[in-house]
Parts: C-alpha cells; structure tokens; sequence
C-alpha cells in the first residue's frame, strides 16, 4: 500500500500520526480535474486506455463521433472533400528523386475554388459549400467578407488552388490602374491578332493571284475571250441580291426583383404558364433566373417567355424598365386602361408625374429607396 508505515515503527496497539502523509484539504480536491479523478478510479479497478472492457472481447472500439453535415452537402456525398475548405499547408520544393506532384484536378464539389463570372458578384472568388444538382445552382462561401450565396453554375468557372490563394483577396484588381493595365492588355492581344489575320489573307491573295494568272496563260482563244465578256456582262445586267437581314433584337427589360407572368405554354410541359413569379437574378440581357411562388427556382429562363405585370394596387411599387428612366422605382397615380398608359411618380423624381405606357413599367417587389 502506498500510505503503509514500514516494519518496526509500529505495533499493533500505539499508531504513530506523525510518520502519515498530511490529510488532503478542500484546495488540493478542487485542484484536481473531475476527468484526472474518474480516470483514476478506473485504473484502480483495472482498466487500461488500450484494452476494451470485458471478460472476453477485449478489442478497443472507438466511439462513434457524429460531425454535423454542411449544408447542402447531400446523402452518400464523400465527406473527405470537406477537408479541401480547410487552408493549405506551405509544401516544401520536391528534392532530387521525389516523385512529382500531380496535377490539381478542378471538382465542381465542396471545396472547389471558384470566379464569379456573371450576376451581382461578379470577379469574386469563393468556395463551394454545396452543389444542388436539381436546380444547378452552387451555394459559395465568398473570400471577401465571407458571406455564403446561391449562384447558378453557368455564372462560375473553377479556378485553381494558386489562382485562389493569389487573387481571392486581392483588392488591387478592382482599382483603376489595374482595370486599365487589364484593357493595355487586351489591345495588344487584338493588335497581334490582326496582324497575323493580315498575314494570313496576304498570303492566301498572293496564292490565289498567282494561281489565276496561271489559268489565264493556259486559256487562250478569241472564242473564249468572248464568252467570258458575254458573261461578264450578263452579270452587270443582273440586279445585285439584297442580303437577308435579320431583325433587330427586342430590346431588354429583365431587372432583379420584377413580378413577372410567364406566358410560354411549351416550357416543362405547360406547368407554369399563366403563373406569377420573380426574377431573381439577370444572368445575361435576355436569360435570367426566375422563383415561382411555391419557392422553386427555374433557370435559363428566356425573356420572350415572360411578361410584365402593372400592379392593381395603388400602394405597390412599379419600376420603369425601358426607356429614359430605366431603372428608376415609382407609384402609380392613375391608369388610362382604354389607352393602356399610367400616370407615374418617381422616387427620385418627387416633383414630376410622367405618362408612361403599360410596356414600359412593371410590378416591383424589391427594396426601395423610402
């Protein structure tokens, strides 16, 4: 025992108090941990960290730890990829004989670097938390101010490691010089190209002359001078075809937070058609992204598909989508329904009423300025 007083000190009557260890105060029990107190407790009775506890199975099983699942990241998705959100360790240059490291493969999954290339975020990079293949729309973690958003993957290109840990965070690149030096850029690309184009078509002309003025030699005759001039003139008589035109795109009215009817009958089978939903985000002039009333968002949706809508209400909003104001949030005062126009106030324009017909305007749901 560890407290035993050696042979002799004592007999079985007289006990000696001063050769014991001092009794523990109430400090040295709070100064032991609860965790350092049970484990002792345990290995009096004989348990040891490397052995299961058991007469017969003695195999240590470690416990099963639950780690919350990402949001977005789905059922049988590989839960290693989550690693990849972790920052990268500085790697050491590889020494003579090592083998090289492979090159990095670009995963449309968590952890995958991403640019914006379209929409309200564009030229910044992010992370992807989650993919919702359903809607094709990722949901990334952008690398300044951190903020998590839901993008469609047809407005982001995957980018690499290096390129995310250069650029992410690089403010400079949003700055004047910078956006100029890019354009300085481009010019000189345009430049060289031009003049390879023109070295081409040098080359083909110089080809071709030489290749006509061949022909010629070889074709000799009077009989064949005169077919060609008859020919000739034959096409001069003719009027020249007027090239096909094509007509003129119809100008563009998509804005974020429009309510907008869809009027396309052959899209998912007519499902929509004749229904009220909102544009959530204008990928290009003429496609967007809109979210229908039940919550579900639809994708590559075209303008010509959809209409606007003038609001019953004299309290909701409308916003001017073409013309001079475009852009520009208002109410409505009075509508002319035989001639289809709306007298309108502007926000930013408290002291005028303009006369704006019913295409010109449509049903406003976003934030406004009042």
């Amino acid at each position: 025992m560890q407290n035993k007083v050696p042979d002799g000190f004592e007999d079985g009557d007289h006990i000696k108090v001063d050769l014991r260890p001092e009794s523990a105060t109430e400090a040295d029990y709070e100064s032991i941990p609860v965790e350092a107190y049970g484990i002792a407790m345990l290995k009096g009775m004989g348990w040891n960290k490397e052995e299961g506890i058991g007469r017969t199975f003695k195999q240590d099983v470690k416990p099963i730890e639950h780690q919350l699942r990402p949001k977005g990241l789905g059922l049988g998705a590989d839960r290693s990829a989550i690693k990849d959100l972790e920052p990268g360790k500085k790697r050491r240059p590889p020494k003579p004989g090592d083998e090289q490291e492979k090159e990095e493969e670009l995963v449309m999954g968590p952890g995958g670097c991403v640019l914006v290339e379209s929409g309200a975020h564009k030229e910044l990079y992010g992370k992807i938390e989650g993919v919702d293949p359903d809607n094709a729309r990722v949901m990334v973690k952008l690398a300044v101010g951190g903020k998590t958003v839901t993008i469609s993957q047809y407005g982001i290109k995957l980018v690499g490691r290096k390129e995310y840990e250069k650029y992410s965070k690089d403010l400079s690149r949003f700055s004047k010089a910078s956006k100029e030096k890019e354009k300085e850029k481009e010019k000189e690309k345009e430049k060289d190209r031009d003049k390879e184009r023109q070295r081409r078509d040098e080359k083909e002309r110089s080809h071709s002359d030489k290749h006509k003025s061949s022909e010629r030699e070889r074709e000799g005759g009077r009989d064949e001078r005169k077919r060609k001039h008859k020919e000739s003139s034959h096409d001069r008589e003719r009027p020249p075809e007027k090239e096909a035109r094509r007509p003129p795109a119809p100008p563009s009215w998509l804005q974020r937070d429009l309510k907008v009817r869809f009027i396309d009958k052959a899209f998912k089978g007519g499902r929509y058609y004749n229904s009220k939903m909102r544009v959530e985000d204008v990928l290009t002039p003429a496609i967007c992204v809109c979210r229908t009333e039940e919550g579900r968002l639809l994708d590559d949706v075209k303008q010509d598909m959809l209409e606007t809508i003038i609001p019953k209400s004299d309290n909701d909003l409308v916003m001017v989508v073409l013309g001079e104001h475009r852009g520009q949030v208002g109410r409505i005062l009075q509508r002319d329904k035989n001639k289809c126009k709306a007298m309108v106030q502007l926000e930013r324009y408290e002291e005028k009423i303009f006369t704006l017909d019913y295409d010109l305007i449509c049903h406003y749901v976003g934030a406004s300025d009042h």
